[in-house]
């Protein structure tokens, strides 16, 4: 088999890249379906996607793309912060003065009044401190992050919070639908979610497109002196080069003549592991809620999703899906039978669900990289990857092939970006081509 490109991985960054190129790529995956991370999935009827999906985008191309493959609904976003027993709206920053408890208001109004500029952060623990002052810091944003991504946040950088952390009341923050940067998501935002089906029905109907998709086809070996790539199957694949969207240890695990010290760096990466506690509903739910973000410990989930409340076509089902988002640090602390247990009496005390026993089935599935954490070393260790890798016709996109904190729309706009941003290949030559 043949081929100008090698797209390896039919997510969204692979079906972006494919979508760009057209008749001279050939995208395949190891997966039997296509989405990767955004796929959906059946329990019992109730439809649950891998993660707390919702489509909103600063890109018009991706839009139009995606608005233009299938139908889609918009509806303003509903999302809450649980703290303690109050229900705060998202984000908590913005609306502290809301909490029940005046002392707790106080402590955040006079912490937010003495922060200072968050500009010269040498973390992310020390940004949250310098930006939301103590009382906001302490009371949920602190809480809400370490059980997300552990106790030590000092370990993460602050590159990526001006794309996910949201301001304070009364400051200037962008819409994120403009400007081609993503910033954090309004209490306002219009979110969109397909009109019939989960969040991976856009990756669906993407993947029509692709002229040459092969599925349940693992790349396990890459000689990139030869240009030649092996499947586990045997099937041996000719290319010019490969953009891949496979984590990136995992890709370094399988070229020929990648540098010792450039995969041992490459494991220095971390990834975040999440479990995913899928609960069936009989019924509708009992809240309008979409998503609720929670700080205390006591319940084991960082994240609630309720896509059932993203469409009119979910809302209709006879089973509503409620996923509870579980950080590794978390799950590691109890078994599966207990996580379990301790969701579904989590979801009722707040109200989600009346009654236990309409939970009619569970499910948990864990991803070993749900997030890539943002370390400090990780540029370092990801430019030098790209450097050597680029140097070899091999070059990487996504969440995890860029080790990078994106949602799937961006993984989209960079693939289909793609070929007329990767400079000193055939990438321009191709785009000619397809155009």
């Amino acid at each position: 088999m043949q081929t100008e490109v090698l797209i390896l991985g039919a997510g969204p960054a692979g079906i972006g890249a494919g979508l760009a190129l057209g008749e001279h790529a050939l995208v395949i995956d190891a997966a039997a379906e296509v989405g990767g991370l955004a796929r959906t999935v059946d329990v019992d009827g109730a439809l649950f996607d891998l993660g707390g999906h919702s489509f909103h985008t600063p890109h018009p191309e991706v839009r139009d793309l995606v608005f233009g493959a299938l139908a889609m609904e918009e509806r303003k976003r509903d999302a809450w912060c649980r703290v303690g027993d109050a229900w705060i709206p998202y984000p908590f920053q913005k609306h502290f003065e809301q909490h029940p408890d005046a002392a707790v208001v106080a402590a955040c109004r006079d912490g937010l009044a003495a922060a200072r500029s968050a500009a010269r952060a040498r973390d992310f623990d020390a940004y949250l401190d310098a930006r939301f002052g103590a009382g906001i810091s302490t009371t949920f944003m602190k809480p809400y992050n370490r059980k997300l991504w552990g106790d030590d946040l000092a370990r993460m950088s602050v590159s990526w919070t001006a794309e996910r952390v949201f301001s304070t009341a009364g400051s200037a923050e962008g819409s994120e639908l403009h400007g081609g940067r993503r910033k954090p998501l309004r209490d306002d935002t219009l979110i969109a979610y397909p009109a019939r089906g989960g969040f991976g029905e856009i990756f669906v109907a993407l993947a029509r497109r692709l002229p040459r998709l092969e599925l349940r086809r693992e790349i396990v070996a890459i000689d990139p002196s030869a240009r030649k790539a092996t499947a586990r199957d045997g099937l041996t694949i000719s290319y010019g080069e490969i953009v891949s969207t496979l984590p990136l240890p995992r890709l370094l695990a399988c070229v020929a003549g990648v540098p010792d010290s450039l995969r041992r760096a490459s494991m220095l990466l971390e990834p975040l592991p999440v479990t995913l506690v899928m609960l069936a509903v009989e019924g509708p739910l009992a809240t309008t809620r979409q998503r609720v973000y929670v700080s205390d410990d006591a319940f084991p989930g960082h994240k609630v999703v309720l896509n059932a409340n993203s469409s009119s076509w979910l809302a209709a089902r006879t089973r509503h899906g409620i996923q509870v988002e579980v950080s590794g640090h978390s799950a590691a602390r109890a078994g599966e039978r207990e996580l379990v247990d301790r969701v579904m009496d989590g979801v009722v005390a707040f109200g989600l669900v009346d009654d236990r026993r309409r939970i009619a089935a569970t499910r948990t599935i864990t991803l070993p990289l749900g997030y890539p954490v943002p370390t400090h070393r990780r540029p370092a260790i990801v430019e030098r990857a790209k450097a050597w890798l680029r140097a070899n016709g091999i070059h990487t996109l996504g969440r995890f092939g860029e080790w990078d904190y994106i949602n799937s729309d961006e993984a989209l706009y960079r693939g289909m970006r793609w070929p007329t941003t990767c400079a000193g290949t055939s990438a321009e030559r191709l785009q000619c081509a397809a155009t």
